[in-house]
């Protein structure tokens, strides 16, 4: 069972801000692994969000020496059948 996935307008517009390659593969990662499989994606964290958060890395495939950093606080909807994108984190490390 696929859930419906809302990314909040304040996510988009922060994930505006990334980089096109990370942007694009971070709606990719949301849409057909965190709305597919949410139990297997999301982790219990306080840091950088305190609940429940999906994540996960890239090397820059321009810059191998550039790894991309995602995180994205998410909440399961009142229908059970739903996720929320509530917040999102980026950063980047530079060298090996």
């Amino acid at each position: 069972m696929s859930f419906r996935l809302d990314v909040r307008p304040s996510v988009r517009k922060k994930m505006a801000a990334w980089p096109d390659v990370v942007m694009v593969e971070a709606y990719l990662r949301l849409r057909e692994r965190l709305a597919v499989d949410p139990h297997g994606c999301l982790a219990r964290v306080t840091k950088p969000f305190d609940g429940l958060v999906y994540s996960f890395s890239m090397v820059d495939s321009a810059n191998r020496l550039i790894e991309h950093f995602c995180f994205f606080h998410v909440v399961y909807g009142a229908d059970e059948s739903s996720l929320a994108v509530v917040n999102a984190g980026y950063a980047q490390r530079f060298g090996v």
